[in-house]
């Protein structure tokens, strides 16, 4: 397949899908590391800090009932699989838990984050 971007095609969480704004545009950080430069009188020090890998700002149009399953995923204790298949079919899959932001009545948008539970190697690319 050539290269593609665009709209998601799938999301699950927990192995239930749902269903992602079709406008979507997220921030993914898929470097676990935030990279800085520390001048000094010579060569420039590199400074890798470990972040986490998650992806911030993803929409899922969602219906009440499927805005409480949200809720009831966010307050989970435990971690638990997720997959985004991106526009050229490539899926992303990490384990961890997400962070529900919040719900605009306007679309019923229910806007997450998800935080893999470790970094570095919090996404696994299953390419297209």
């Amino acid at each position: 397949m050539g290269a593609v971007s665009g709209s998601f095609r799938k999301l699950t969480l927990d192995g239930v899908p749902y269903e992602a704004a079709g406008d979507v545009n997220v921030t993914f950080n898929a470097s676990p590391y935030e990279t800085e430069g520390i001048p000094s009188t010579g060569r420039i020090m590199y400074k890798m800090t470990l972040r986490p890998q998650n992806v911030e700002g993803l929409p899922i149009l969602a219906t009440p009932s499927e805005q409480d399953q949200i809720r009831a995923l966010a307050e989970r204790i435990g971690t638990f699989p997720m997959a985004m298949t991106w526009a050229d079919g490539s899926v992303w899959r990490c384990v961890g838990k997400i962070n529900f932001e919040s719900v605009e009545s306007e679309e019923n948008r229910a806007s997450i984050i998800i935080i893999p539970d470790r970094s570095p190697g919090g996404w696994t690319l299953f390419a297209a």
